[in-house]
Formats: C-alpha cells, sequence, structure tokens
C-alpha cells in the first residue's frame, strides 16, 4: 500500500512538473524541458527529439541530450522515411528497441549520438489528433522499463502533454510571428511618407525582412541599364562587408532567371540547381544553402495625353537566403518577400523619380540664372556663388537639410529679376542715374512678379522662395529697398542671401573697381553686423570660410 502511494505521489509529481513546463511559451525551451523530463522518468541515458515538417515530408532534429558531439546536428533535416524514427511515424505507435546496433532500421550515417555506446531505445511517435507532429527517442533505458504499464502510461501521457503543448507554442509563435511582420509593413508605409533617404529605407525593409524571416541574409540587386548586369545594391545579415560591388553577369544565376521572366523562386538547396550562381559564394566566402528569390517590380511612368499612364517593369530582384534553425521557406515567407520586395521596389522608383526631378528643376533653374548671366557678363557665376555661401551659412547656423535645399533654390534665384531690367542699364558702366537706378532697385519685384506670372511660385519646389528674392537688398536698421523692412520684419532667409550677396559682390570683380581681398570684405561685414546685416549670419560666413567650404570669384578661376 505504501509502495503504491510513493508511486501515486511520484506521478503526482510528474503531472505537476509537466504543467509548470507547458507554462513556457518558447517552443525550443518547452521541447528541451520536456526531454529532459522523459529521460529522467525513463532512467534514460540520453535522448532525442524531433518535430515532422509536413510539407517537404521531413524531421527536423531539435533537442538531443546525452551526448555534446551530436549537438551539431541540431536544425537538420532528414526524410520522414528514414531511419527507426521514420518507422514509428509511418507505424503511428511506440516501438522498443532492445539492441540498437544491431537493429536494421537504425541509421547509422546520421552518427546520432556519437560517442555514446546504445544499447536500449524506446521509440514514441507524437500524434496530434492522429496525424504525425514528431518523435521522441528515449536511450539507455532499464528494458524493464517498458514492461511496466504504468510507466508506459506516464510516458504516453507526458507525450500526448507535449505534443498539444507544441501545437499551441507554435500557434503562439505564429500569431506573433504575423503580428510582428504585419507592424513592420505598417513601420514601412509610415517611413515612406517622411523620408526619401533610398538607402535608409531599402536597408530598414531588407533588416526587417532578414529578422521577420529568420534567414541569414537578404540582398537587393539592379539591372546595370547600359552593361545588363546585376549590381548588387545592398545586403543585409552574414558578411555583407565582403559584398560590395558584386555583380551577376546578365541572364546568370537564380537571381538572373527571375529578372529574365518575373518568377518568384523558392530553391531549399542550390546545390541541386544549375542555375545557381557559384562565384558570389566564392568572392564572398558566404555559403548559401537555399534561396528565396522575388523580382523587384516598379511603376514605369509613360507620358502623353492628359494623364500618364503606368506601366510596370522589372528593375532588379531581391534575395533572402539560409532559414535559420533548419527551416525552410514556406508559402507565407514567400507573400511576406514579395510584399517586402514590392516596397522596395516602390522605394527605387520614387528616389529615381524624385532624383530627375531634381536634376530637371535645377538644370531649369541654372538655365534661368544662366540667362541672367548673359544679360551681365561682369556678374557672371554671381548667382551660384551666392547660392553656394548661402547653403554654406545656412549649414553653419545647423538648418535642417529641407530648410537648406530650399535656401539652395532660393538664393540661386534671387537674381532672376534683373531679366526684366534693359541691358543699358545692367551693362552700364558709369554711375546709375536716379531713373535708372529706381528701376535697377525693382529687380526683387521683378522676380517675384516672374515667379507668379509663371507660375513657378505654386510649385512645392519653389515654396518660401520669395523672401530671398524680394528681401535680400532689405537692411535690419529700415533703409534697405525695396519695401524698406527693418529688423525681425526681415525672414531668415532673406538675412542669409543679403549677408552671401554682399559678400560677393565686394570680392567679385566690377566695370566701375576691382575686387576686394577677402579680409576686406569681412572687415566690411562684420562693421555693418547689427545695423544693416544680421550678426549671426554674418559670423556663420566667417566660419564657413575658415573651414575652406567659401571660395570667391578669384579662387575659383
Amino acid at each position: 500500500m505504501a509502495t503504491r502511494q510513493t508511486r501515486f505521489q511520484s506521478f503526482v509529481g510528474i503531472i505537476q512538473r509537466a504543467n509548470q513546463i507547458a507554462a513556457s511559451t518558447e517552443l525550443d525551451a518547452l521541447l528541451d524541458q520536456m526531454l529532459d523530463l522523459l529521460i529522467e522518468v525513463t532512467s534514460a541515458e540520453a535522448g532525442t527529439l524531433y518535430l515532422y515538417d509536413e510539407l517537404p515530408h521531413e524531421l527536423v532534429f531539435k533537442v538531443v541530450k546525452g551526448s555534446p558531439e551530436s549537438q551539431r546536428l541540431v536544425g537538420t533535416r532528414i526524410a520522414a522515411s528514414r531511419g527507426v524514427a521514420g518507422h514509428v511515424l509511418r507505424d503511428g505507435r511506440p516501438l522498443f528497441v532492445p539492441n540498437v546496433t544491431d537493429d536494421p532500421r537504425w541509421d547509422r550515417s546520421m552518427g546520432e549520438l556519437g560517442g555514446m555506446r546504445l544499447y536500449t531505445m524506446y521509440c514514441v511517435p507524437l500524434l496530434l489528433r492522429g496525424r504525425p507532429a514528431g518523435v521522441v527517442q528515449l536511450f539507455n533505458l532499464p528494458p524493464e522499463t517498458c514492461d511496466d504499464p504504468e510507466e508506459l502510461t506516464i510516458i504516453d501521457l507526458l507525450c500526448s502533454r507535449l505534443v498539444t503543448e507544441v501545437e499551441k507554442a507554435r500557434l503562439l509563435a505564429e500569431a506573433r510571428r504575423r503580428e510582428r511582420r504585419q507592424q513592420a509593413l505598417v513601420e514601412i508605409i509610415s517611413r515612406l511618407t517622411t523620408t526619401l533617404d533610398r538607402d535608409e529605407l531599402l536597408d530598414r525593409i531588407m533588416t526587417f525582412a532578414c529578422d521577420l524571416l529568420e534567414v541569414e541574409a537578404t540582398s537587393i540587386w539592379l539591372r546595370d541599364a547600359e552593361q545588363g548586369d546585376l549590381v548588387l545594391h545592398l545586403a543585409t545579415g552574414l558578411r555583407r562587408e565582403q559584398m560590395v560591388a558584386q555583380r551577376v553577369p546578365s541572364g546568370h544565376g537564380i537571381i538572373g532567371h527571375v529578372v529574365d521572366t518575373g518568377e518568384t523562386v523558392v530553391v531549399n538547396d542550390v546545390s541541386t540547381d544549375t542555375r545557381f550562381y557559384r562565384e558570389i559564394d566564392a568572392r564572398s566566402g558566404f555559403v548559401t544553402r537555399s534561396i528565396l528569390c522575388v523580382p523587384l517590380r516598379a511603376p514605369r511612368i509613360v507620358l502623353g495625353g492628359e494623364r500618364g499612364a503606368v506601366e510596370e517593369r522589372i528593375i532588379g530582384g531581391a534575395q533572402a537566403l539560409n532559414p535559420r534553425n533548419g527551416r525552410e521557406f514556406g508559402q507565407e515567407d514567400v507573400a511576406l518577400f514579395e510584399s517586402l520586395a514590392g516596397q522596395a521596389a516602390t522605394v527605387v522608383r520614387l528616389a529615381q523619380l524624385y532624383t530627375d526631378v531634381a536634376a530637371l528643376s535645377t538644370r531649369i533653374i541654372d538655365a534661368i540664372t544662366g540667362a541672367i548671366d548673359l544679360k551681365d557678363p561682369y556678374t557672371r557665376g554671381h548667382s551660384q556663388r551666392v547660392s553656394d555661401f548661402s547653403v554654406a551659412i545656412a549649414q553653419e547656423l545647423g538648418l535642417d537639410e529641407d530648410t537648406i535645399f530650399r535656401v539652395r533654390i532660393a538664393s540661386k534665384l534671387h537674381d532672376v529679376g534683373k531679366i526684366r531690367v534693359p541691358d543699358r542699364i545692367l551693362k552700364k558702366r558709369k554711375s546709375l542715374t536716379d531713373a535708372e537706378f529706381r528701376q535697377m532697385r525693382r529687380h526683387p519685384l521683378y522676380g517675384l512678379e516672374f515667379l507668379q506670372e509663371n507660375g513657378l511660385l505654386e510649385l512645392e519646389l519653389l515654396r518660401d522662395t520669395w523672401p530671398a528674392l524680394t528681401q535680400h537688398h532689405e537692411r535690419l536698421d529700415g533703409r534697405g529697398y525695396p519695401y524698406g523692412l527693418s529688423g525681425d520684419e526681415i525672414s531668415l532667409v532673406g538675412r542669409i542671401v543679403a549677408v552671401a550677396d554682399v559678400f560677393d559682390a565686394i570680392t567679385s570683380h566690377r566695370p566701375y573697381r576691382p575686387a576686394q581681398s577677402v579680409e576686406k570684405a569681412i572687415e566690411t561685414l562684420r562693421r555693418i553686423a547689427g545695423s544693416e546685416l544680421d550678426a549671426q549670419c554674418v559670423e556663420a560666413l566667417v566660419q564657413a570660410r575658415a573651414r575652406g567650404l567659401i571660395l570667391t570669384q578669384d579662387e575659383r578661376a
């Protein structure tokens, strides 16, 4: 009676421990602790645990106990038909093997529990609602364990509990993974609206992909428009530093196939695929085992008619390499990576459109300012120098990138109104008459009128440019023109361009006087700082000059 009560208490203790283990929501910890408990209950010396992956019909080696050498096998996949484990999985019933090494079903090629001498084995299938979920193997346990119905019952109970908790842990892990993936997509989309930094966005997207797909590396390859080769644009994960400047010849590799055909390709063992391009691994030292490759599809805008049409085109491809923990790529991985690749392609296209628009706008502005230079050869290059000086001042003042960009454009256009000033006044070598000077003093207003009449001030690119046009001749003491503004009535952009304009005027050659030295110009600026010019802007110019960011007309010649 006492012995039976003691066994009952032991069984209760085992169940309580199983309940404690089941409280874990981490799958790997759950498997590890449950195998420990099974080994303890059966007095075995070692054990292994496999989980079944249905789609490829494989067993994944998840936990090994009793042989440090065999830890290398964790994550390894074997065909679900191999060995004693495969037999038990097919049969669906536990199996006791009295002599492991003599059993013809034992797969010695695995090297499982190498370094240990194996005697007995009890192999138990893990079944979930009658479907295979995995296999537990217990080694070198006393033979009488498998003759005791009560012990077999407790083993069966623990394995049933184990497989139920494995399923719960899997479902929870999948739910968390989906949630993380959804959050990542939301963050990526939100970032698309806050920055146009292509490389920052692409790095963020591919880092998310590396993390969410649980792979060793990801990469983006863009087509070289001239040669047709695929050029590595960005890599994340292992050995990314060795991937710099890698190229895949046109039509080569799995990535080349994907870009040429527009197909998504999954290869879980690249050694079996003749398309795999091995040169990249040879040059980088990375070892590719499996690959998920998707095309980068981006819209191409076709101009014409009232609205531009949109056509899709493939601009490159994205790769995810080597899932961790022995996984293979599944359909959910493919769907996620295709979505992330779509975002990456959009980023690339938007960045290119931004670059094209910015380049076109800059060239148009340069053409306009070039027209001013043609009217007045003595001020040739003046608009560009004032723009460079203004940007240097803005940078010294610590202004943000968006403001600095607008300062660059606005300052370059500051004298655009001179287009409407007659040549006889602009090119006059003698002093201007009062009437001529009054007309010259109107060039800030002419500039504003020019942009307004041509609808240019409505463009986002030229937003807030007008203060540079109308205020660069205003003075803090109110004695400037055209409005006679004073103090805080003059915008920061107007103050910046005013300092840059005066400095260039002093250090440039004019028909009525030679250029003065930089030292003389700075002396003049500091003398009128606070009364005519903004003192902070003056000192910012001086600091920028000291750092070599400001070169005068003669220094550029």
